[in-house]
């Protein structure tokens, strides 16, 4: 960001005919427009927030506040401690014919996988999970939970719950599961190759819950994926519930035509 872009903001922040609507809206809808003009490039780093209120004529307290409702929308990336940029609002294509992880599409994206707010807990699931993976009265399962993140980007509330059994296949042994693909530490660790799956896509809204772990509005359109998966065997071993923003990753499916 240099001393072009803060003029332009400049500009249509203080322009004669602006509407005199809210500054904070002024400051995030001016910044918003060079962001998707393409004058501001992803990835651009923008001046520090002490020197660019400076040089906007806002205070700190409206530009920050206008910074927030950017991150909000997945247009700006603010990274403590290093700097706030310009998002790369990066789509992750996701053809419904192929079972991929979360993890490969990413990287097929040239995006950095990551997730925080990790656990692994032995629980009793819900009665449509344990429905849907064929288990008995009172068994229980291991449950991965976890924020997926795609370059510091929250995009997913993820619920995974793993079928346990005999060893290596017990609660231990999946308590060792830190980061990165839960289909390849399934398949390294427990000896399970995931053979195909079954997935289930919603529209949804976000409850208070989701909203605030992925940084929405509360209401905000989400994709919910709920995907069985098989062992060659033909055995439920996962079941992953999964809330996507919907700005971040978009399904695809190759369908044939008909007979005329």
């Amino acid at each position: 960001m240099n001393e072009t872009h803060s003029l332009r903001l400049v500009e249509k922040i203080w322009a004669a005919n602006t509407q005199r609507e809210d500054l904070v809206k002024r400051v995030a809808n001016a910044l918003r427009e060079e962001i998707t003009s393409g004058k501001l490039s992803p990835g651009a780093k923008l001046l520090p927030e002490a020197q660019l209120a400076v040089e906007l004529g806002v205070s700190r307290p409206s530009l920050r506040e206008a910074i927030r409702i950017l991150a909000h929308e997945g247009r700006i990336v603010v990274k403590h401690g290093i700097g706030t940029f310009v998002g790369r609002e990066p789509k992750l294509l996701g053809p419904l014919e192929l079972m991929r992880s979360m993890t490969e599409l990413i990287r097929a994206a040239g995006g950095v996988p990551s997730h925080r707010d990790v656990s692994v807990d032995l629980v009793e699931p819900p009665g449509q999970v344990a429905a849907e993976l064929g288990l008995a009265d009172r068994d229980r399962v291991g449950c991965v939970s976890r924020v997926r993140l795609m370059d510091d980007m929250p995009f997913a509330e993820a619920r995974e719950y793993v079928v346990l059994g005999a060893p290596p296949r017990t609660f231990e042994t999946l308590r060792r599961f830190e980061t990165g693909s839960l289909y390849q530490f399934l398949r390294e660790e427990f000896g399970v190759a995931i053979s195909h799956s079954r997935a289930k896509l919603s529209a949804v809204a976000a409850d208070a819950n989701v909203a605030r772990v992925l940084g929405l509005r509360k209401g905000a359109p989400l994709l919910l994926m709920r995907e069985l998966h098989f062992a060659s065997e033909g055995k439920p071993v996962l079941l992953t519930i999964n809330h996507h923003n919907s700005k971040v990753i978009e399904v695809t499916s190759m369908r044939s035509g008909g007979l005329a």
